[in-house]
């Protein structure tokens, strides 16, 4: 597995060049990826559930007086709400996890894997819940028996 965040063109493609590469610009993450995986059915369910999560407006400016026009596939940068990046978080991690169980390349690489956890965690810590040190939560290890190896190697 290549675990680089290679993506199938490179951010800012003329879309008609990224296509005939066979590649499919993904809104969730500002990537070109490659089309059998953006169409992928369980991958354009996690990138619908993403939008309807939304309306989501992108800008040029921090000021957020210039929005860039939702159909936008040429984007090097943007400016996004917080709100977006929140969300993005939990749907960019979904997204790798789902990639890799499917035996694909992840579409993010680690270092933006520590930065959506650092980011929600962060986010959290902000303004914590009243509940934070309770104990709330019932943990198990999963599965509950995971099969135990037998001495001398046999299962």
């Amino acid at each position: 597995m290549d675990f680089s965040g290679w993506i199938c063109a490179p951010n800012g493609a003329i879309p008609e060049v990224a296509r005939e590469r066979g590649c499919e610009f993904d809104g969730l993450s500002f990537h070109w990826f490659p089309k059998e995986r953006f169409e992928d059915e369980d991958n354009l369910a996690l990138i619908q559930d993403f939008q309807n999560d939304g309306p989501w407006h992108r800008y040029i400016d921090r000021e957020g007086k210039i929005e860039i026009p939702p159909d936008n596939k040429v984007l090097k940068a943007a400016w996004l709400t917080r709100r977006e990046h929140i969300i993005h978080r939990k749907y960019a991690l979904r997204q790798t996890h789902l990639w890799i169980t499917k035996g694909w390349d992840p579409p993010f690489n680690y270092s933006h894997t520590l930065h959506c956890t650092g980011y929600l965690v962060d986010t959290i810590m902000e303004n914590p819940p009243p509940d934070l040190n309770d104990i709330t939560t019932h943990v198990s290890p999963w599965p509950a028996h995971w099969p135990i190896r037998l001495e001398g190697g046999d299962w």
